[in-house]
């Protein structure tokens, strides 16, 4: 998740260079107890895990543990769990033993559970609620003397390991307070938020002692930062100067200043990520709501255009709303499913949906002019604000009235979460799983839910309900199927999807295989 809450379910997710030494390699060697500094375009907000999702990918793992982890293969591996059993109707977790959170206290099943229970309640309004958390009514039990976490599903969901066992785990002292959370961290990560200067920069202190991270991993080996400075950068030309005098160790940069970091072999890994996808509107009132005018729009726009146009010529066409392929149902399921580009056909289904042309060459209906205010967030780089510019310009082409408002993260949440008032979202969601995308495009529009779109589309629900009950590649084929069915109906729009690269400078790590960020205890600065 480019996440929005992302999510991502963005906000940025690895393939590629991650594990390499950077410039010099041989040359450079293992610092002791030093600083690793890195750069993120905007401030994320409150770092509450079960409030806001946007930091999780950048600075949540940091701080926060979860069940189970993904080596940079899309393994899974052990976490603060050393084993699991999971099947479509129960998960059962055992706990490591000795595992503590930052003020020193156990983290037990028993906080675990606590955990779920308060996630699982959709009064709470958690944005993990339907994403790491299935809407599927579960039970979850714990017992402190066999160190073991239980889920119980009232119907059968067959991701419980993949969702559930990746929630970050905030201790006792944060559930009982979570206005701690605004300035520092309670979790049982390697690092501790020790510092917060609102839109400028948080500082992690690393913890002593830990020995829980992936696969059993501790945060005491050679070269591992003894403080990491997340600061937030807006300018990427300012990222990639900082990254050249070595003052940033890792930043993303993917326009036009990628090429001098690369004229200096700047080490790096990419991140799959979705540039491009169009949501459209279709609460009552909105012209989104006529599926005759989402087709008509959708057939207005050349994909492959846009596809240009918003990754700057380095990327593809999206063939999913999920673009990691090191996730388990990995497929093409846009290609032959969206509408075809035909203005002459837009133009007709206008017509038939009542969007009569006037003398002005713009639509109305009962005096109402066809009038999209389509949103767009400028933190997702000049290739999408030219694309959203370029959507409205074939809109307008075929007699839409087009309002082109631009949000930053804040007024995105707004936006989607709040307000509701926007007719087409250009965003750039990463889903991880397939079953990331269910509350999203379907179920109560918020504040009651997460379907900030207003989606109705039957077949999607009753495909992706068929998937949640089935386990493996059958599964996976159900998943792709709801999918095209949002495709088909043109309820969403996937465009886009590019590697974004992330540079480091005398740094380097390892990412995870769904998430694609750098795992924490894996991080290593150089000299």
């Amino acid at each position: 998740m480019r996440k929005p809450l992302i999510l991502l379910v963005s906000t940025a997710l690895a393939t590629g260079c991650a594990g390499a030494s950077p410039p010099g390699g041989g040359g450079h060697t293992l610092a002791k107890d030093g600083t690793f500094t890195f750069a993120i375009p905007a401030d994320q907000g409150i770092l509450d895990p079960y409030r806001n999702l946007l930091p999780l990918g950048e600075m949540g793992s940091l701080a926060y543990d979860a069940l189970v982890n993904v080596t940079p293969e899309g393994t899974v591996v052990s976490g603060l769990a050393t084993s699991w059993k999971a099947d479509a109707q129960t998960a059962t977790f055992t706990l490591r033993k000795g595992i503590t959170c930052s003020d020193g206290s156990p983290l037990t099943p028993r906080t675990v559970a606590r955990v779920f229970g308060f996630l699982k309640d959709p009064k709470n309004q958690s944005p993990m609620y339907g994403l790491l958390v299935p809407a599927t009514p579960f039970e979850v039990s714990a017992d402190d003397a066999a160190g073991t976490v239980k889920v119980t599903m009232k119907k059968p969901f067959a991701l419980l390991a993949e969702t559930l066992g990746r929630v970050p785990i905030v201790c006792d002292r944060g559930l009982d307070n979570p206005k701690l959370l605004e300035t520092t961290s309670a979790g049982s990560g390697p690092f501790v938020l020790t510092k917060v200067v609102r839109g400028d920069h948080y500082t992690f202190t690393r913890r002593d002692g830990n020995t829980w991270g992936p696969d059993g991993a501790a945060n005491d080996a050679p070269g591992t930062p003894a403080t990491i400075v997340v600061k937030v950068i807006p300018n990427e030309t300012t990222r990639a100067n900082l990254l050249l005098s070595g003052e940033i160790n890792m930043a993303g940069v993917g326009g036009p200043d990628r090429d001098r970091l690369q004229a200096r072999k700047l080490e790096r890994y990419d991140v799959s990520t979705i540039l491009g996808e169009l949501w459209y509107n279709q609460r009552d009132g909105r012209p989104g709501a006529d599926p005759l005018v989402r087709q008509a729009l959708t057939a207005a726009l050349d994909l492959d255009e846009l596809t240009r146009v918003s990754t700057t010529g380095t990327g593809r066409r999206a063939g999913s709303l999920v673009a990691n392929l090191a996730q388990p149902c990995a497929a093409d399921s846009a290609t032959g499913h969206l509408p075809a580009a035909d203005p002459g056909r837009a133009a007709t289904l206008l017509d038939q949906a009542g969007w009569a042309k006037g003398a002005d060459g713009t639509r109305a209906k009962n005096g109402r002019k066809l009038l999209m205010d389509l949103h767009y967030s400028p933190s997702e780089g000049e290739g999408s604000v030219a694309a959203t510019e370029l959507v409205a310009k074939r809109w307008q082409a075929v007699g839409v009235t087009v309002k082109l408002t631009a949000d930053d993260p804040a007024a995105l949440s707004r936006t989607m979460f709040e307000s509701g008032d926007f007719d087409a979202y250009w965003a750039g969601f990463k889903f991880d799983l397939p079953s990331h995308i269910l509350p999203w495009a379907s179920g109560e529009v918020p504040p009651k839910g997460q379907n900030f779109a207003g989606i109705d589309n039957p077949d999607f629900v009753r495909l992706a309900a068929k998937a949640a009950a089935t386990t493996g590649a059958a599964g996976c084929a159900l998943w792709n199927e709801a999918e095209r069915a949002l495709f088909k109906a043109a309820d969403v729009v996937p465009i886009s999807i590019a590697q974004q690269p992330y540079y480091f400078h005398k740094a380097k790590a390892a990412t995870e295989g769904w998430l694609q960020q750098p795992i924490p205890t894996s991080i290593r600065v150089l000299r």
